[in-house]
């Protein structure tokens, strides 16, 4: 895969005249790694100096040193005149450049090769050589990638956060996808294992899942943003920072939903996906804003805090005006009563409600540290048969 950019670079030809025109023999590892930039592109204008020639060089396609493409000024000691080399606007060149001094410098007559200039039948088999090399050289280099990593900066939460994004096999922006939307998102949490997971439940032989992009919200605090203000004043101690849910669900719904919507295909079916402190959240949206996300996959939920207060709340989704049908999956594994107990109660408020469909699953083999990726197995599914129940 190639590609392409378009960056003036400045290369400046020190008038100084020694160089060496050996022949610089095929291109090999060796080579390749003792260079710090290579690439392609056309020279758009040469200017004399006093001291030095400047040479304007428009960059088509970076072999190697791309990340340093930005307000690069390559140098060289010696003069094209010395080797019989004088560049001109319009020629297409293979640059080869090493940084010393924390600069980049070039020879035009030693590595670096012209591709194709006025009168030029074709371009020099060393070229070709080259090029060859380095063709192949980037196919094997090649990186995998499952998506993209997005930056955005929040002025609700007055910080920029991190979302790690998967797309499905045959991402298409001409195609329209459901969101889902992951707490504890980090690459090192659980966004990886959830991509994997989601992508096997995608398999056309499966379909167990619709393809979906996947929205990782790495976290910076989780105890501040997935817990409402506590009435326990030792646990406050304890952790400080807990308390901000109130600012991070108006993230969600003014500013992530809007981003996601803004800059990928979506088709307007929305869920959320949380375990332990992020089921706590989930449950919260849940409660209080349940229009946000069409379905909830609520796993091992701590409801246990501040002294099970939410759960004797009056949920949202149990008003006469809540039009809204959405599907709540409630998953908890072998954690002690007390969370077995709490997981219950949500799903018997679910359940009891009109307008969701609800299923809960137990898991006696698991624990709180290893019951996600069964849970979202069993969720994911079981997904068609709820939507359609």
């Amino acid at each position: 895969m190639k590609y392409f950019f378009s960056l003036a670079l400045l290369i400046t030809t020190v008038a100084s005249y020694a160089c060496s025109c050996a022949n610089p023999g095929e291109m090999d590892d060796k080579q390749y790694d003792s260079y710090d930039f290579i690439a392609t592109g056309v020279i758009d204008a040469v200017e004399d100096g006093e001291e030095f020639k400047s040479i304007y060089f428009d960059v088509n396609h970076f072999y190697k040193g791309k990340a340093d493409h930005s307000g690069i000024i390559l140098q060289t000691a010696l003069s094209s005149a010395a080797c019989g080399i004088s560049p001109n606007s319009g020629e297409e060149w293979l640059i080869y450049a090493n940084r010393q001094d924390g600069e980049l410098h070039v020879s035009l007559c030693s590595r670096s090769i012209v591709l194709k200039a006025e009168g030029m039948s074709g371009v020099p088999d060393r070229a070709k050589e080259d090029l060859m090399y380095l063709d192949n050289k980037e196919q094997q280099e090649e990186k995998y990638t499952i998506g993209n990593v997005d930056i955005m900066e929040s002025e609700v939460l007055n910080e920029s956060r991190t979302l790690n994004i998967y797309l499905p096999e045959g991402y298409s922006a001409d195609s329209t996808y459901p969101i889902i939307y992951l707490l504890d998102g980090s690459a090192h949490e659980d966004f990886l294992h959830v991509a994997g997971l989601l992508q096997f439940c995608n398999y056309p032989w499966l379909k167990f899942m619709p393809k979906s992009i996947l929205v990782g919200i790495e976290n910076v605090d989780r105890k501040r943003d997935f817990t409402y203000p506590s009435s326990d004043e030792d646990y406050k101690k304890k952790y400080p920072t807990t308390g901000g849910s109130a600012a991070f669900m108006q993230f969600i719904e003014t500013e992530l939903q809007p981003y996601i919507e803004a800059n990928y295909p979506v088709n307007g079916t929305d869920m959320l996906i949380g375990q332990s402190l992020g089921g706590l959240l989930a449950t919260e949206v849940l409660y209080k804003k349940p229009e946000l996300f069409n379905h909830y996959f609520i796993v091992s939920p701590s409801l246990w805090y501040d002294n099970l207060s939410l759960l004797e709340q009056e949920p949202a989704f149990v008003a006469d005006n809540f039009d809204k049908e959405i599907t709540v999956y409630v998953a908890v594994g072998n954690e002690g009563r007390v969370m077995k107990a709490v997981a219950k109660k949500l799903y018997k408020e679910v359940k009891s409600a009109n307008k969701v469909k609800s299923q809960f699953e137990y898991f006696k083999d698991e624990d709180h540290a290893s019951i996600l990726h069964e849970a979202l197995y069993r969720g994911f599914k079981g997904f068609n048969a709820r939507i359609t129940e």
